[in-house]
């Protein structure tokens, strides 16, 4: 890949980390890590967000 591609793609990386981060920290974010806590995903999640 070129030096271009390669910043484009973790530009784009870093968006889509920040939205997913934004988009589990909303109010359905916080009702699933309440009802899912011990599922791995969200536990992953929950350490991402600092809980």
């Amino acid at each position: 890949m070129s030096r271009e591609a390669v910043t484009n793609r973790l530009k784009t990386v870093e968006q889509l980390r920040k939205l997913c981060l934004s988009l589990a920290n909303s109010s359905a974010g916080q009702k699933i890590r309440q009802q899912c806590p011990d599922n791995e995903a969200v536990q992953r999640t929950s350490r991402a967000l600092g809980r």
